[in-house]
């Protein structure tokens, strides 16, 4: 069998995107928790993310939604594949399974939000908050401004959000190899 299909066999099995899921929605009421905390509308990382992707205020929330579960699905999917072929990694018990997600979780903090945090939606915010960006009226001016002061407690708690994610990411994915 080529290498093409044993990866394309991989992606087929629904392990990955289920607990991709189930791990994105295990942290879904946490953003709103966040938001509530932050004194911000319900949905306003969702919203960041659609806005700053172009999308239209009135859609913005569900794409930005729709952006992460699919991210989710990916991460996982791609933990799945990891663990399954390379042999250090593989889920052979439920603490590994929750050890290896959360050190996915702690690699994707790292690789994907942080760059994304500092590089596209920091960046974004700065210019809605001066009023440069187009869609600045898509999104309240003082919530962008209130964004941008709580960057470090955002970064911080994000770490603790993705290895949530990584853990429950690692749970679902043992539970599927069992």
């Amino acid at each position: 069998m080529s290498s093409f299909r044993l990866r394309t066999k991989s992606i087929k099995r629904p392990s990955g995107i289920i607990a991709g899921l189930t791990a994105a929605w295990a942290i879904f009421g946490l953003f709103l928790t966040v938001d509530s905390q932050l004194s911000v509308p319900p949905g306003t990382f969702y919203k960041t993310v659609g806005l700053i992707f172009g999308i239209n205020s009135a859609y913005a929330m569900y794409v930005g939604f729709l952006l992460f579960m699919v991210t989710a699905v990916i991460i996982s999917i791609i933990y799945n594949y990891i663990s399954k072929r390379i042999r250090i990694f593989h889920i052979s018990s439920m603490p590994k399974g929750i050890g290896t997600g959360i050190l996915a979780g702690v690699i994707v903090w790292g690789v994907l939000f942080l760059p994304m945090h500092y590089y596209i939606i920091q960046p974004a915010l700065s210019g809605m908050a001066n009023g440069l960006n187009l869609n600045a009226g898509n999104l309240d001016l003082s919530v962008a401004e209130q964004l941008l002061e709580l960057s470090n407690t955002i970064v911080i708690g994000s770490l603790a959000l993705h290895m949530l994610f990584g853990g429950v990411m690692g749970f679902c994915s043992r539970l599927a190899v069992i």
